[in-house]
């Protein structure tokens, strides 16, 4: 198919270019977090030396999310997306610099519940897209923006490995900067997506409850273990995300620029896995076996990582553990999606999301905790043990429309 006839990825009604700028804005924004998390332990640690002060951290953040989450996305369905992207890079850039800033752990705390509080990111750039697009191209944009963001969370680390030469506060000012800049492009190039005849009503109170969908899908039995396990994956992945700079610079005595590395290269394999493994896995095993394949290999990463003694076997570990997550995030979506009825399937969806939420509110805590009381390796022993268990949960729980 020629450029001329291939078909536009765009609405015909969709502002000039949006879909263009969205796409950069959604790179610059994922490199910012790229920038910061690597440095997250070094700030912290210039004020105390505890995993669990880091676990608390984390759980600010995500529990503030959880809690405004539902907020942010029915004022978007009412009032629109563009101020709520506005807010939410303006959120991002506030934190950063309170990272950069920190003359105090509060500080630190501070900047994190408000990143949370605005943080509806990835979300908002998403149903922005949405908007904007065909409803058979919209499948097509969402994967670009899942490339923009994996390529952002590759070049953010690896830009941080030149800034870290000045210490750990730069490459969080950095990554303010670049939250300033989309900041700035999304108020200069990016003008309001949703119509105003599709907007929502007001929200109810009920809407607002971000434990509300969860219950009502809990009631459910066929989609009980798939929320099971999501929470229990979840929890592991959150313990992970939280502490694995922590852990590889008291235990392989990783510099900063080592870390950045082993950040950027998790990036490359989920992008690797989500981008083209996932795809042939689904054709080959379908929804329910490839989820099966994913949990077994993240099982296997988190078991490698937890007696890693050499930065060769943890790289190994790393890509055994982000190819069984890319294999598994989006099948357990799709095993969700097709034990729902068809007009409750965004309802399905975010209790799942809600289900993940809460997990990555407990389980940085209980990193910090194991870490402290047990060792540096206990977060990745026992997230193998809760891998394991999602693992029997969906093995044990097959959904009858996958078998053959």
């Amino acid at each position: 198919m020629s450029p001329s006839t291939r078909p536009s990825l765009s609405r015909a009604d969709a502002p000039p270019g949006a879909l263009r700028w969205i796409l950069v804005i959604v790179f610059l924004d994922m490199m910012g977090l790229g920038l910061l998390v690597p440095v997250i332990p070094l700030i912290v640690r210039e004020f105390r030396t505890d995993a669990l002060t880091i676990g608390w951290i984390s759980m600010a953040y995500a529990a503030a999310q959880f809690v405004a989450s539902p907020l942010l996305g029915a004022w978007s369905d009412r009032h629109g997306r563009r101020g709520v992207l506005l807010l939410s890079f303006l959120g991002s850039a506030a934190a950063y610099f309170a990272f950069g800033w920190a003359p105090a752990v509060w500080v630190l705390f501070a900047g994190r519940i408000i990143d949370g509080l605005t943080g509806a990111n990835v979300g908002m750039s998403q149903a922005y897209i949405a908007d904007i697009t065909e409803v058979a191209q919209r499948s097509r944009t969402l994967a670009l923006s899942g490339v923009a963001l994996g390529a952002g969370f590759i070049v953010g680390p690896l830009a941080g490995i030149g800034l870290s030469a000045f210490g750990p506060h730069v490459p969080a000012f950095a990554a303010g900067g670049l939250a300033l800049a989309s900041t700035l492009l999304a108020w200069w190039r990016l003008p309001e997506s949703l119509a105003a005849h599709t907007r929502a009503a007001p929200a109810t109170v009920r809407q607002l409850n971000p434990l509300a969908p969860l219950l009502q899908a809990l009631g459910r039995r066929s989609l009980r273990p798939l929320l099971v396990a999501t929470f229990l994956a979840n929890f592991a992945m959150a313990a992970l995300r939280s502490h694995f700079a922590f852990f590889a610079i008291a235990v392989l005595a990783f510099s900063q620029s080592d870390a950045n590395r082993v950040m950027a290269f998790l990036g490359v394999m989920m992008v690797v896995a989500q981008g083209g493994l996932v795809r042939q896995a689904v054709h080959r095993w379908g929804d329910h076996g490839t989820l099966v394949v994913g949990l077994m290999l993240s099982a296997v990463g988190f078991v490698g990582l937890s007696v890693a003694v050499s930065p060769t076997m943890l790289y190994m570990m790393v890509a055994v553990t982000a190819v069984g997550v890319g294999l598994g995030t989006p099948t357990m979506a799709a095993l969700v999606s097709r034990r729902s009825g068809a007009v409750e399937q965004g309802v399905m969806l975010g209790a799942a999301q809600a289900s993940a939420s809460l997990a990555q509110v407990i389980g940085p805590v209980w990193a910090g905790f194991i870490f402290d009381r047990a060792g540096p390796q206990f977060p990745f022993s026992t997230g193998a043990a809760l891998v394991a268990a999602a693992l029997l949960v969906v093995t044990l729980n097959r959904p009858r429309e996958s078998r053959s």
